[in-house]
């Protein structure tokens, strides 16, 4: 057995052999032609991009058609590339000596090099993008077809170094059971697309392709990040157990949607959703949320080569708002670093973007971006039911700068005699311990906070968990991290305004108990996550809830708070196994659900 870490990216739990899925080997004939052939061939390459741009615009409309319009939008910035007369005049001189695929192949080749030498992820990924483009090129000039995810020999978890927004547009769903790459993020496009799909994966797994073999038993926990090589009889019986639990409490979804996420002694709590793409709310209230707790913008952001003007913007907001109303939504403006839109910004390299210009830092330094985002959300709020949320605001005059900007928006939209809610709710996330630390004063300027304890554990305890060597510090049990959560209760509640916790503890059923124990107001998690932590609330008193909290405050040891909130879940909402980490002798380790 063979224990690989990666990043948590698309939910699920997969048990498959291995298909390895590596169509980096193409054929690419080199050869030199008659100057006479030079118009032939030049005609051959304009064939070749005029059918893949179709075959890209089908493909457009069939996601478009499954998964919806957000979704769809990727492929946008495809046939921007295949249409720009550039792409046919960086072609043309290599066509002069040589055939269409080796002149095309080596214009994409230097394209791609350019791309890779960006210290801008989103650049980079875009690199990534054009070798996809490059390929579908090629197949139609060389008349032979891509070896794609549409023709799997049988169910498989498909491994590969990387996966292209077109590898996800024609795989097989039935057949695809779960995802691992070698590189990319969360974010990227393609497991964007996975999740909406409801595909688990995996990413950043180092050696996944070396260390997997055609046919090799793994599992994929997308919960967890895990990947798991030939597992030993009693890993896998343990997961199998477990994907047959989820499957059935997944089918008698229909049953317990509609029941309220309430405590034995009738404590009601309200369960949201965390989204990114207006297509996961229908997910969400069949998953039956209670709202959205969580909106991110981001992918709005980084769909497209430009930013996204504020039409665009209040018609994604509103249409998400329509769809949830009476429930809130909660929209959280621009969390995205430097890094990640140098290419419409202009920003400079940082050593640590994690602790740079990012967030609420870079739209109070991009004014008129951070305006244009907060009328389009003010517009929206128009439907009656928005709230805005501010990110990783550290201090109070960070906040009032953020709150007076959005004033002057305010008096900006009353000129032109625009329809808002003038009495929109604003609230922040609490992402790190400065602002912890002052929530009280903080919430004597904001009508409610929302946690995002992801954030909030790794500034708290200074531990990258996309980090092998220090991710095992990461723990949502650590008592510094529970005594500054209790810190913004308290604070909160002294204002009268709420609390939610919209990070991953949310989304566990036994963090998200303690939270509840400690004074939390509403969860807000991944849809899928909703019926478990439901199951759980359902299945406690608040009375237990309450003396749990105060409990684990007492305790000063992580396996000592561990063991107690354990203690609080029934029999049947706790899975134990037991696995092991290639390197590591087996230990006994806790699964929870999610």
């Amino acid at each position: 057995m063979k224990y690989l870490k990666g990043i948590q990216a698309s939910p699920g739990i997969a048990i498959a052999p291995v298909y390895l899925y590596d169509p980096e080997e193409f054929p690419v004939d080199q050869r030199r032609i008659d100057p006479s052939d030079i118009p032939a061939e030049k005609a051959r390459l304009q064939e070749a991009i005029r059918a893949v741009s179709e075959d890209f615009a089908a493909t457009r409309a069939h996601v478009e058609d499954i998964l919806g319009k957000e979704h769809a939008q990727i492929f946008d910035a495809h046939l921007l590339i295949l249409q720009d007369p550039m792409l046919l005049e960086l072609t043309y001189p290599h066509i002069e000596k040589y055939n269409a695929e080796y002149a095309f192949w080596t214009t994409f080749q230097n394209l791609r090099r350019q791309f890779e030498a960006f210290q801008d992820d989103y650049l980079r990924e875009r690199g990534a993008d054009l070798l996809g483009i490059a390929k579908r090129v090629l197949a139609k000039l060389g008349n032979w077809e891509k070896a794609g995810l549409d023709r799997l020999p049988d169910k498989a978890i498909v491994v590969a170094r990387d996966l292209m927004p077109d590898d996800m547009a024609h795989l097989q769903p039935d057949r695809v059971l779960g995802l691992v790459t070698e590189v990319g993020g969360p974010t990227s496009h393609a497991i964007i697309l996975a999740r909406g799909l409801e595909i688990p994966a995996v990413v950043s797994v180092a050696n996944a392709l070396s260390d997997a073999r055609i046919g090799d038993v793994a599992i994929v926990d997308g919960h967890r990040g895990n990947f798991i090589l030939n597992p030993d009889g009693e890993t896998l019986a343990q997961y199998r157990g477990l994907a047959e639990k989820l499957r059935k409490r997944k089918a008698g979804l229909v049953d317990s949607r509609d029941l309220p996420a309430q405590t034995e002694d009738g404590v009601r709590v309200a369960l949201q959703a965390n989204v990114e793409l207006p297509s996961e709310v229908h997910s969400a209230m069949d998953y039956g949320a209670e709202g959205v707790g969580l909106y991110r913008t981001e992918y709005l952001y980084l769909s497209s080569d430009i930013l996204p003007d504020e039409a665009s913007q209040v018609a994604a907001y509103s249409q998400m708002a329509r769809r949830i109303a009476p429930h809130p939504l909660v929209i959280r403006t621009l969390d995205l670093g430097g890094d990640k839109m140098s290419h419409v910004l202009n920003t400079q390299t940082e050593m640590n973007p994690f602790l740079g210009l990012r967030s609420i830092r870079l739209t109070l330094r991009h004014r008129d971006l951070f305006k244009v985002q907060l009328r389009a959300i003010l517009k929206a709020s128009a439907v009656g039911n928005v709230k805005l949320m501010l990110p990783l605001i550290s201090g109070i005059d960070e906040l009032r700068e953020a709150l007076a900007v959005l004033d002057d928006v305010r008096e900006e939209l009353t000129r032109e005699g625009m329809p808002f809610d003038p009495q929109c709710p604003v609230g922040v996330m609490i992402e790190v311990p400065s602002a912890a630390l002052i929530a009280d004063q903080l919430a004597q300027e904001v009508d409610f906070f929302s946690i995002g304890t992801n954030d909030l554990i790794q500034y708290t305890l200074a531990v990258d968990r996309g980090n092998d060597l220090v991710s095992y510090l990461f723990d949502p049990f650590h008592p510094a991290v529970l005594r500054l959560i209790k810190c913004v209760v308290d604070a909160a509640q002294a204002q009268n305004i709420q609390v939610t916790v919209c990070g991953e503890m949310a989304g566990d059923p036994r963090s998200g108990l303690l939270l509840l124990g400690l004074g939390i107001d509403k969860l807000s998690m991944t849809p899928s996550a909703l019926p478990e932590v439901k199951r759980a609330i359902r299945n406690t008193s608040f009375n237990q809830l309450q003396a749990l909290g105060e409990d684990v405050l007492n305790m000063h040891e992580i396996a000592d708070i561990r063991a107690r909130v354990n203690a609080t879940l029934s029999d049947e909402d706790d899975e134990t196994f037991v696995g092991g980490e290639s390197g590591e002798t087996t230990r006994q380790m806790r699964l929870s659900l999610f």
